[in-house]
């Protein structure tokens, strides 16, 4: 029997802060990912930890918006695996899909250099209150993260409203929580996630493929597979719901 394939997002879909866990507590959790100082940064609940232990009947394919790097300080499978929106693919083996790479380097050539946009972006924020950076993979530039300094996470949806107008055209903006990115055309979750179910169908066609993911920029993935799934305290289902009169 064809065993089930789960592609999944990991950040407040496996795991998420401390913080953002019921009671806020460390109790019954277990740690899944740490920073690069090596101290303690995402935990599973028990309902996600017994999650990912039926999702491992199959196979666990993690689709994240982490890069390579930052995956790999995530105690998960690393192979195969969509790192950074798409912008780098990791074949089974553990080796980076050159292939997939060409691809988007190919691409990028087409569109305005993404160190640009990031100076034009960047120029005027406050250095104390925000922090930015480009994601890039093997020398690859991908996008553009801008995280706030503060606690009110307000101030990106400002940021994002007075910014849109300034991108080239075909840019797209994905706000949630604390993390504020901008996408050229060319990346995207869902083509690297097409790209590599089209290579799946191949060994396993009768596979059934479930898509999980808490934002709508998980959407693009989720909407190639058999199956979605969501958690129901992210952004994606609060969306889903909003005005559903079986709710209210």
């Amino acid at each position: 029997m064809s065993q089930p394939i789960a592609l999944v997002d990991l950040d407040d879909t496996l795991f998420q802060t401390v913080g953002k866990c019921p009671g806020g507590t460390g109790e019954g959790l277990r740690l899944m990912s740490r920073l690069v100082d090596g101290s303690p940064s995402g935990y599973a609940t028990q309902p996600q930890q017994n999650l990912l232990s039926w999702l491992r009947i199959g196979k666990v394919i993690p689709v994240t918006a982490r890069s390579r790097d930052v995956l790999a300080r995530v105690h998960i499978e690393q192979a195969p695996a969509i790192c950074s929106n798409g912008g780098c693919v990791i074949a089974p083996g553990g080796a980076i899909d050159q292939a997939w790479h060409d691809h988007l380097m190919a691409q990028a050539q087409t569109t305005d250099p993404i160190a640009d946009v990031y100076g034009m972006l960047t120029a005027d924020l406050d250095k104390a209150g925000y922090r930015h950076w480009i994601v890039d993979e093997n020398e690859l530039p991908l996008f553009i993260v801008i995280k706030t300094n503060g606690p009110d996470h307000g101030v990106l949806a400002d940021l994002s409203a007075a910014s849109a107008d300034r991108l080239p055209a075909g840019w797209r903006i994905h706000r949630n929580g604390n993390n504020l990115a901008y996408l050229p055309q060319w990346l995207n979750k869902r083509h690297a996630a097409g790209y590599l179910i089209e290579k799946l169908r191949v060994d396993e066609p009768a596979s059934p493929i479930v898509g999980i993911g808490d934002s709508l920029s998980d959407v693009g993935f989720m909407d190639l597979c058999d199956y979605a799934m969501t958690p129901t305290q992210s952004q994606l289902w609060r969306t889903v719901t909003a005005g559903n009169d079986w709710i209210n």
